[in-house]
């Protein structure tokens, strides 16, 4: 099952207070940015959850912004209904420094404790909330002195979490992927995915199934040198799926573990809404079959291959 989780941004009109360094004025208010938790109550399939809201703090004239805006971030909100991306216990080691247009933000090693997700939710925090102040056009974090060498970037802008359009908005996938088991069958890993804007959710989740599992005991046997070439999903509901010459020219043995793969696909892709079905194809050409499972037409997920 997949479930789409909401938008990281849920007001672009804020666009207007963090574009190009836009002060929002001494003495006047700044958004401080939080994340809305996830209600683990919610019995609906489709769950909204940790996305990211801002409420309003003051600083007061004289004190410096960027300081008290990390320490407004730190702090916690004051709103019901909103959470702190921070660990408990994370501090400023030193307060911020701006040069050249980049703000660096030195945070205590709990700060390091975030990984994936929580991770650019509270990077996302710390960039939406700094940016608004003048002559900061990027922000650095560093744990202890540090770059964090798992982070997505070591440079964030404020273009790189605000999009043009709420269709454009980065969003999160809590999908389930399917690998081979060790003991014969498919098996289900649950993983959260970040999808950037203007990626395909499509592509993204293949990527993340081709990059194998996390879980002891689960394999994927893509052929040595094989590579997703394109990936595109018609109005039908067919999705696409190129792969360079590699991926049938060294088709795993013994066929039916070529067969697992093939559907270990076609069940991640069609957990996808706008994907019913997939069209196997390898340089661009339709081959005719693959793990004994012919491929000229689409095919549908099999749920018969996951063993509980």
């Amino acid at each position: 099952m997949l479930r789409r989780l909401t938008a990281l941004l849920c007001a672009l009109a804020l666009l207007s207070g963090c574009i190009a360094g836009t002060s929002a004025g001494t003495g006047e208010g700044y958004a401080v940015y939080f994340t809305v938790p996830f209600d683990p109550g919610s019995n609906e399939e489709r769950v909204e959850g940790p996305a990211l809201a801002s409420e309003t703090r003051r600083i007061p004239e004289g004190e410096e912004p960027l300081n008290a805006l990390m320490e407004a971030l730190l702090s916690g909100p004051l709103s019901d209904g909103l959470a702190s991306p921070f660990p408990a216990g994370t501090r400023q080691l030193s307060p911020p420094v701006l040069e050249n247009g980049v703000c660096t933000v030195d945070l205590s090693e709990q700060y390091g404790g975030l990984s994936e997700v929580d991770l650019t939710l509270a990077d996302y925090c710390i960039t939406l909330t700094l940016c608004q102040v003048e002559g900061v056009d990027a922000v650095t974090i560093l744990v202890e002195g540090a770059v964090i060498p798992y982070g997505d970037h070591q440079m964030l802008r404020e273009s790189d979490v605000v999009l043009s359009s709420a269709e454009d908005e980065p969003v999160y996938l809590t999908a389930d992927l399917y690998f081979l088991r060790e003991g014969g069958g498919l098996a289900v890993e649950t993983r959260e995915l970040l999808v950037p804007s203007g990626a395909i959710p499509a592509e993204v989740l293949l990527q993340a199934l081709l990059s194998g599992p996390e879980t002891p005991g689960l394999y994927l046997p893509i052929p040595e040198g094989a590579e997703l070439i394109d990936l595109w999903i018609n109005s039908d509901g067919t999705c696409y799926v190129s792969f360079s010459a590699p991926f049938l020219e060294g088709e795993p043995a013994p066929t039916s573990q070529a067969r697992l793969l093939l559907y270990a696909i076609v069940n991640t892709l069609c957990q996808l809404s706008d994907v019913s079905a997939v069209r196997l194809l390898v340089e661009g050409e339709s081959p005719e079959e693959y793990g004994g499972v012919p491929t000229t037409s689409p095919l549908e997920p099999n749920q018969n291959l996951v063993v509980p």
